[in-house]
């Protein structure tokens, strides 16, 4: 049965192939690995380092699972886009991987019931599957956190420890809140030794430690250790409120109703029908409650505890499902049918939001058609500029399909400066070409298509389905008009009637005139 958790984080992987900004450092480091390999200097990192430095642990061991497949794809000359696709889905095999490995955990103690309603609620509901195959840093530790949960839960803390460290100093050192109550926990109630877990903590601390900042430090060209930076910019420094705030309980009346959708109803009640639940959701939502103080909130920053809410709501629905033939009254009927009900209320969200995310990457349908309109011409010597938009909403290297073209996400260019109207190709970031980014390319470029992007989603009850998804212009695609075939043609035409008057008077007159018209022509097409 959990294959079908694998089945489902392909779908979403298929419908959404491509990234958002979030996800570049790690897209682009993969690239880099599976192109470049040891050519440091080609890597996009040198060029485009972000805010503050990411380690490349995750995108190395990624790459290094994907590189005999992509090395058979590049032997064959298949287009990079399939490559981008095949390092995703190896994240998505591990990530799902580690659920099987802690749903192993929970048939343990809760027993295969809970287990099936686990994988069943999972499945329905929209964001974890849909992320567990983007190349996040959250996503990169999420692996390390199902393995700590497991190892928690087993009474594993060898593997507790270890898996922990590797999340916290490599990946996402906030994980410390989650990780550390767990670990505390077990202090606390003598499951673990104070002096064995100093003693294997110290000891997993340097040698995680030790890895990143020597590995790092190679691919960066000067000491760091990524993860020290990012903790002192998000957390010392509280730079990350500059990308926008929200209000402390955000994430409980937000991000976590949207996350495991409308099986949040049945969470409450799993830790009634069984308090073992009561232990996991403890340091779960300290971690939340914690975290919460951090006024800048994501959703992805706190994946990791979906999976356990989705443990109590199992174990409800579990419960019912189990009673179902000795219920009587209408309440026991009305919980029957909500537990059953919810899912397809679940799916139902997973539809609409799918939709809208289908539609949410511009920037990488821009790219797709460009190559498209251009495919006969992959081996010219085409430049192509991408904008900021384009380059946030889905266009990475492995986009880049034609090696004969270059390719420029240049920044702090002025709209139609001499340099960006050079390019014979722009990627254009517009929602009508009145707009004053586009004024600056009427008389050098023409307007090759343009890319819709998810706008919002409407509600009309007079239709079915009642919800639509709406979209609105995003991208333009310009291509530098051929003046000069033009002036070319006019020249033949201009030595032909030469070449037939006899009158040499009447020949300079007519040539005059030929040249007038042909001027007049190409400022016309220019208007």
């Amino acid at each position: 049965m959990d294959k079908i958790l694998y089945f489902v984080s392909a779908m979403h992987l298929v419908l959404c192939p491509f990234t958002k900004v979030e996800e570049s450092f790690n897209i682009q480091a993969m690239h880099d690995i599976l192109y470049y390999k040891t050519n440091l200097s080609r890597y996009d990192h040198l060029e485009f380092p972000g805010v503050v430095p990411r380690t490349f642990l995750g995108p190395l061991f990624i790459s290094t699972l994907s590189f005999p497949f992509a090395f058979v794809l590049e032997y064959l000359q298949v287009y990079k886009i399939f490559t981008q696709l095949l390092v995703r889905a190896v994240l998505s095999i591990v990530v799902v991987t580690s659920i099987k490995y802690f749903i192993k955990s929970i048939a343990k103690v809760f027993g295969n019931g809970v287990r099936n309603w686990f994988i069943i609620l999972t499945v329905s509901q929209y964001h974890l599957m849909f992320y567990s195959s983007r190349p996040l840093p959250n996503i990169m530790a999420f692996p390390l956190v199902m393995v700590a949960l497991s190892s928690w839960i087993k009474g594993k803390h060898t593997l507790l420890i270890w898996s922990s460290a590797i999340a916290v100093l490599i990946f996402r050192s906030e994980l410390v809140i989650y990780l550390g109550i767990i670990i505390l926990m077990e202090l606390l109630y003598k499951r673990l030794k104070l002096f064995r877990g100093l003693k294997i903590g110290i000891l997993a601390a340097a040698t995680v430690l030790s890895a990143s900042i020597i590995i790092d430090s190679i691919f960066w060209g000067r000491p760091v250790w990524p993860e020290g930076e990012v903790l002192w910019f998000n957390t010392v420094l509280n730079r990350s409120s500059e990308w926008g705030t929200t209000p402390f309980l955000w994430y409980f009346y937000s991000a976590i109703p949207r996350g495991v959708a409308f099986s949040i109803f049945l969470v409450p009640f799993g830790v009634i029908y069984d308090v073992r639940v009561t232990r996991l959701l403890i340091p779960t939502l300290m971690f939340v409650l914690i975290y919460s103080i951090l006024p800048h909130k994501e959703l992805r920053f706190i994946i990791y505890v979906f999976p356990v809410l989705n443990v109590s709501a199992a174990t409800c629905c579990n419960r019912v499902w189990r009673t179902r033939f000795r219920l009587k009254g209408f309440k026991n009927l009305i919980a029957l049918v909500f537990c059953v009900g919810h899912i397809i209320a679940n799916l139902a969200f997973t539809v609409i939001l799918l939709s809208a995310a289908i539609k949410n990457y511009p920037g990488g349908h821009a790219m797709t058609l460009l190559h498209t309109f251009e495919y006969d011409r992959l081996h010219a010597n085409y430049t192509v500029h991408i904008d900021n938009l384009a380059a946030q909403t889905g266009v990475t290297r492995f986009t880049q399909l034609s090696d004969h073209w270059t390719y420029s996400k240049k920044e702090h260019l002025k709209p139609g400066c001499k340099e960006l109207r050079s390019f014979t190709h722009l990627i254009v970031g517009s929602s009508s070409r009145d707009n004053e980014e586009m004024l600056h390319y009427r008389n050098t470029h023409g307007v090759m298509s343009t890319v819709p992007g998810f706008s919002h989603i409407s509600f009309n009850y007079n239709t079915f389905p009642p919800i639509k998804i709406k979209t609105k212009t995003q991208i333009f695609l310009l291509k530098k008009k051929n003046i000069k075939s033009g002036v070319k043609q006019n020249i033949k035409k201009i030595v032909k009637e030469f070449k037939t008057e006899k009158d040499s008077e009447k020949k300079i007159d007519l040539n005059l005139d030929l040249l007038d018209k042909s001027t007049k022509r190409n400022k016309n097409k220019q208007k």
